[in-house]
């Protein structure tokens, strides 16, 4: 695509973003209602029933209102420069970073933002299966990250559409999505446990609840993994931030054992007083 292109007549291409994502994606001015977009030029694989299914997932999503998602507004076919046909998605453009660049450019969360991001995209994943849907190939490019530490999920239901981006050998594939009866809730869990693993998996300690919840979504088997109510109660506790002054339990013994001596010390000088 090139900038500064209108397409469907209606999307004027302004520049290009960052992110991979399943084709070549353009920040645009929608000039119908001024709203800044994102268009992304989509290669259906050549199959006679690709675009209905691209539809039908593109319908879908569109219907998700969570803020945890990113928002499906439009699919337009149009031309490209060689004279064949393309498919725009269009979508929200909520000011982020994909979490693939931010690892790329060597900068990689925290356990404790890591935790963040899993928690809200978990709870973005937890929409989109109470709708009856899965994402179908979440990995580090569908993890965008805002300004304010927030995480967001895109691309829903676009790797069952059209194919994923990578394929079998992918970090982020899950053991059963190789299969006709792959595509569950416990896969998209596994997927989001693989992405905490590389993002930030080796900096969290051995036994801590970053750890814990990691090792849980990503067991081989779906029955021995995690649901999303255990795991969202280990990456709450893993998001929580320190206590400036240390560790707050061990810290209240403390006092309550000098308050203690102290209070033996005033009784004994009082009594050798009177005494």
């Amino acid at each position: 695509m090139i900038e500064g292109r209108l397409v469907g007549g209606r999307y004027l291409l302004l520049d290009t973003l960052e992110r991979r994502g399943f084709g070549p994606s353009h920040r645009a001015e929608d000039r119908i209602t001024g709203r800044t977009v994102v268009v992304t030029e989509i290669t259906l694989p050549a199959d006679d029933g690709a675009r209905e299914r691209l539809l039908a997932e593109v319908r879908a999503a569109g219907r998700l209102r969570h803020p945890g998602v990113v928002g499906v507004l439009d699919l337009i076919t149009d031309r490209v420069a060689d004279g064949g046909m393309r498919e725009y998605l269009v979508t929200e453009h909520p000011e982020t970073r994909p979490l693939s660049r931010v690892l790329t450019d060597g900068d990689p969360p925290s356990p404790r933002r890591a935790a963040v991001i899993g928690r809200d995209v978990l709870a973005a994943l937890r929409a989109v299966h109470a709708e009856g849907r899965t994402h179908g190939g979440l990995d580090p490019d569908c993890v965008l990250l805002a300004p304010d530490g927030r995480g967001l999920v895109t691309d829903i239901g676009l790797a069952r559409a059209i194919g994923r981006r990578a394929t079998g050998g992918s970090p982020f594939t899950p053991p059963e999505r190789t299969g006709p009866d792959g595509d569950t809730p416990a896969a998209d869990l596994w997927s989001l446990g693989a992405v905490l693993h590389h993002a930030a998996g080796r900096q969290a300690a051995p036994g801590s609840p970053l750890d814990q919840a990691i090792t849980g979504l990503t067991a081989a088997e779906p029955a021995g993994r995690i649901g999303p109510d255990h795991a969202e109660a280990l990456l709450e506790r893993a998001a929580r931030p320190r206590p400036t002054g240390g560790d707050l339990g061990r810290n209240r013994w403390i006092l309550l054992l000098a308050a203690g001596v102290l209070l033996v010390a005033v009784v004994g000088m009082v009594l050798w007083a009177v005494l």
